[in-house]
């Protein structure tokens, strides 16, 4: 009951200037594949992209996110 709406934001890396540390095996079902995929150290910040596809949360969301953004 307390939750007003759903929103869906992604973390800046860019400009947050998270790297590539390495790669790691993905595994499926359990299972070591020879596929691999990038291992990316994050840095801390509090720049995210808000996902303007949900537009419908709008009233919600503009009362939450400063004027000045």
């Amino acid at each position: 009951q307390d939750v007003i709406c759903v929103v869906n934001i992604q973390h800046n890396c860019i400009d947050s200037k998270c790297t590539d540390t390495g790669t790691k095996r993905v595994f499926q079902e359990r299972m070591v594949t020879s596929q691999t995929i990038f291992v990316v150290d994050h840095k801390p910040s509090r720049d995210f992209f808000l996902n303007t596809y949900m537009l419908h949360n709008n009233v919600h969301i503009c009362a939450l996110v400063p004027p000045n953004l």
